[in-house]
């Protein structure tokens, strides 16, 4: 019998693969359109991962191939137009904050990416990278969030402590190998269409498929 999330109170999500559909991960999915060049992201990736540079670096070195790519706001936000959020996103995100659970988003992913399709969404918490553009739309810089990959679980630390909760009442739901970190500390986690055998063996729940409304089933409201 499934574990129940009784003392949840604040639920966080990433958003690639999670929240929207028909991406893995918004970054590469923005390569892949702009035809940026494959050997120097792959090289950034694993300079990254061998810890040769920060996130922050490897955040302005991508920024750096898609401007070299002509990529602007507008080609930036029609590609992001061919998502979609997941199904039952939306009915979800407003079904759990009217049972008074507190909503968070933590994710590598882009602040675009929320403000096209979750623009109205009951979201009281982003942390997420942020793209800067300057007056004639071309792609100026940008804010890399601290809270990705093994970040997430400060992220959900950090959240926690502005809510005043502690890690047991915090819940993570995702889908792939990036937020393994974070759902091993979250008091409960749920994987959703998930990606990796890692994240089924990690997590308190698997939701099948890509629907989130199960989410409403597992998350029935905040005990007093």
């Amino acid at each position: 019998m499934p574990r129940i999330p009784q003392p949840v109170r604040l639920i966080c999500f990433d958003v690639d693969g999670t929240l929207v559909d028909q991406t893995i991960y918004i970054w590469q999915t923005l390569h892949d359109h702009f035809g940026s060049d494959l050997q120097r992201r792959r090289q950034a990736q694993r300079d990254y991962l061998g810890r040769r540079i920060s996130y922050a670096e490897w955040f302005f070195h991508d920024i750096e191939l898609l401007r070299e790519r002509g990529a602007d706001r507008t080609g930036i936000e029609q590609v992001i137009g061919l998502l979609a959020p997941m199904p039952g996103a939306v009915e979800t995100l407003a079904g759990l904050k009217a049972r008074g659970y507190r909503i968070g988003v933590i994710s590598g992913s882009l602040d675009l990416v929320l403000d096209h399709f979750f623009s109205s969404a009951p979201i009281d918490h982003r942390l997420i990278n942020r793209f800067v553009f300057d007056a004639e739309g071309r792609l100026a810089g940008g804010e890399p969030t601290p809270y990705d990959m093994e970040g997430k679980a400060a992220g959900l630390r950090e959240l926690a402590r502005r809510e005043g909760l502690t890690l047991e009442q915090c819940a993570f739901v995702g889908d792939n190998k990036n937020d393994l970190e974070v759902m091993r500390v979250a008091g409960y986690s749920v994987g959703v269409n998930v990606k990796h055998p890692l994240v089924e063996k990690a997590v308190d729940r698997v939701v099948s498929g890509r629907d989130l409304r199960p989410l409403l089933d597992i998350f029935q409201g905040i005990l007093s």
